[in-house]
């Protein structure tokens, strides 16, 4: 059934065709949504409220199922030329709890601006116990801004900590910006001694996050452009992140522009990630892999002009273990403008196993100086790593840049690299 939400609508209408739509958001709430329902607010509209999709019946996750609808879905978007806005103040724009087979497209989520409002865009939660995965969810063509929090998150809150999370996710062609904490975000229960991961096969093309520039006084990182965490399968392609995060002021971490954490199976393909920013002497870079990252490829993007690294591979005490990574095709120009970083940079204090068995290879790293920090093409002095290998990269100064820092370390092995001093910059073709 398609229900129809008009400014020139009655919520006494029965709301099943254009001419006798519904006028609110709260009729929206209150109705019994089932499989296979639209609900479709008039174009170039405002709505005032908070979208509230809860409780479903459980569907076993597919993974790896590759569907572009499904006919038991529940869709939310506009009708008619254009796109309807919910104007979500203080609160969420769309709050979806226990349920999946969701379908949001063509529409703008906007907040009352990161001071005033205290939740996210977009967020998926579930919190039933037994390690239940929702699937089937797709956010496509949606602008989302002004929000404390995330553009767009997905969390798992399970009282029994167990795997409950959501599965077979596809976000595409979204744009997330001005927001806090981040612009696309997914977390799930933390457990690093057991296996499993709350989330899988998450599948983000297409997107733009930026002006997410993070929450003074959070306590932990903040001010991200997209990152994913406790999932076991993800690709990010095509995405562009910027200017991110810089009121970020933890002092133990930062924000980066494209990242993921405690995650296996990810690919990061064909993204570009600049100008990214950092309040505090940590992050703020272009892309990194984090605590617990193993069998993921970084290929193919292009970082520059960020505060931080433009590829950090970081392992911090607690994750899981760190392997298996691959960092190929890449480029950084002009990345570590601040603090002491590399445009490729490791970091680990030795625990948890630290960075081990990772490759670099046919990457571009081209480095200037800089006034306000000591920027390297590599920084690979960190003891807590073990049988990485960079070959066949091309790293480059403007002779006044040191190339590598730790070209020494017994368990960072250099083969077949370029290695220059030349003022002009590399050719970019990523794309």
């Amino acid at each position: 059934m398609d229900y129809y939400v008009s400014l020139l609508g009655d919520d006494s209408n029965v709301g099943t065709s254009e001419t006798a739509p519904w006028r609110t958001i709260e009729r929206v709430n209150a109705a019994q949504l089932l499989s296979g329902d639209s609900v479709l607010f008039h174009a170039n509209q405002t709505f005032l409220g908070n979208l509230c999709l809860q409780s479903s019946r459980h569907t076993p996750c597919a993974v790896a199922r590759d569907r572009s609808h499904t006919p038991g879905a529940v869709t939310i978007a506009s009708y008619g030329f254009g796109r309807a806005t919910i104007d979500a103040g203080e609160g969420a724009g769309c709050i979806v709890k226990n349920r999946g087979s969701v379908y949001l497209r063509e529409l703008n989520f906007v907040g009352a601006g990161v001071s005033e409002n205290t939740d996210s865009g977009i967020r998926f939660i579930n919190t039933l116990p037994g390690g239940i995965k929702f699937e089937d969810i797709r956010i496509h063509r949606v602008d989302i801004s002004g929000f404390k929090h995330s553009g767009i998150c997905f969390m798992g809150e399970p009282p029994d900590r167990s795997w409950s999370g959501f599965c077979d996710v596809k976000i595409t062609c979204v744009t997330s910006h001005d927001n806090g904490d981040a612009g696309i975000s997914c977390i799930g229960i933390w457990r690093p001694e057991r296996e499993g991961y709350a989330h899988a096969d998450f599948y983000v093309r297409n997107c733009s996050v930026y002006r997410n520039a993070g929450i003074p006084g959070k306590g932990s990182h903040s001010g991200n452009g997209i990152v994913l965490a406790q999932v076991n399968g993800a690709l990010i392609e095509n995405c562009h992140a910027y200017e991110n995060g810089s009121l970020n002021d933890y002092e133990d971490g930062g924000p980066v522009g494209i990242w993921v954490w405690d995650a296996n199976r990810v690919v990061i393909q064909f993204n570009e990630s600049h100008h990214n920013r950092t309040g505090s002497s940590k992050d703020g870079g272009g892309f990194d892999l984090d605590g617990g990252v193993r069998n993921s490829t970084v290929q193919h993007n292009y970082s520059h002009d960020n505060d931080g690294p433009g590829y950090l591979l970081a392992q911090f005490s607690g994750a899981r273990a760190f392997y298996g990574n691959v960092l190929r095709h890449n480029v950084s120009v002009n990345d570590a403008r601040r603090n002491r970083y590399g445009g490729i940079h490791l970091w680990s204090t030795g625990a948890s196993g630290g960075i081990t068995d990772t490759t670099f290879y046919a990457n571009t790293i081209f480095t200037t100086q800089s006034a306000d920090g000591s920027p390297v093409a590599v920084d690979c002095t960190s003891a807590g790593i073990r049988n990485i290998r960079f070959y066949n990269n091309r790293f480059q100064s403007d002779r006044k840049a040191v190339l590598v820092r730790g070209k020494t370390n017994p368990n960072a092995l250099f083969e077949g690299n370029t290695f220059g001093a030349d003022c002009r910059l590399p050719r970019i073709s990523i794309r």
